[in-house]
């Protein structure tokens, strides 16, 4: 599934610019109505898993990004688990729009920089923060533990995958992205045989999910809006690994309605 509605592109639709003087400017939380949203979707999930008689969730996982953990983490207290992890290998594109939408002068959020920016900047104009290796921008267990809106513990783990190499001068490109979320989702599933997986990721990396499990167009699957949810079933003989779509982009706790869609 993907998170709830976010602050920063709220407060940009009013004319705010939050990204520009967040501690944090990547690293956006939900609005209530994202919180809510994620609860919504918990009830939802569990509708689509016993409609097609599948069990229900004991294993959740999030991207390390806030918005994540907060809306995984309101679902799931519709499933019963006692408890949420972190799965770096969940988190958004690493690329240049990525860092653009926060780290370059003026950025407000947008994806991809702000209106009308260059296409090259000097790097002594940039937050210094995108040299680093992303896995350091991320939120570690202890760190999502601390937020009110993260409504479950996290329990510390090694994640499948991590950005260690990821940096602005090392981007992560789109093949790479649709390995590194093959690789994840295979690696969990393999950790929870004959289990329902849940995982929290972002607009893009679910899109993507659709298209490398299923090897179809984004189009197929259409707009992946706030909290849309896709359920895959699979199937595993050695290494051959066989996905069953359930549904894509389900909206139906938001009473059908694609709020915030992005396409990919």
């Amino acid at each position: 599934m993907r998170h709830g509605e976010r602050v920063d592109y709220v407060n940009k639709a009013a004319g705010i610019n939050w990204t520009s003087s967040a501690e944090r400017p990547w690293d956006t939380p939900l609005t209530e109505t994202g919180c809510d949203q994620g609860s919504a979707a918990g009830t939802r999930i569990s509708e689509i898993l016993r409609e097609a008689g599948l069990e229900q969730p004991s294993a959740v996982y999030s991207s390390p990004m806030r918005r994540c953990g907060e809306t995984i983490s309101h679902a799931a207290l519709n499933f019963g688990v006692e408890s949420i992890a972190i799965e770096e290998g969940l988190v958004e594109s690493i690329n240049s729009d990525w860092y653009r939408s926060w780290g370059v002068p003026d950025a407000d959020s947008t994806w991809g920089g702000p209106k009308g920016g260059p296409k090259e900047y000097e790097k002594d104009a940039l937050d210094s923060r995108v040299f680093q290796p992303a896995t350091e921008l991320y939120n570690t267990a202890e760190m999502m533990n601390t937020y009110d809106n993260v409504k479950l513990p996290v329990t510390p783990r090694e994640s499948h995958w991590t950005a260690k190499d990821q940096t602005w001068d090392n981007l992560e490109t789109r093949p790479d992205q649709f390995s590194r979320l093959r690789s994840t989702v295979q690696a969990l599933c393999s950790d929870h045989p004959s289990q329902t997986v849940v995982c929290c990721s972002h607009g893009g990396p679910c899109t993507h999910v659709f298209e490398e499990l299923m090897q179809k167009s984004w189009r197929e699957a259409g707009e992946c809006g706030y909290a849309a949810i896709s359920v895959y079933k699979w199937e595993r003989d050695g290494d051959e690994w066989k996905w069953t779509l359930v549904c894509v982009n389900d909206c139906g706790h938001l009473g059908g309605k694609t709020l915030g869609g992005i396409i990919a």
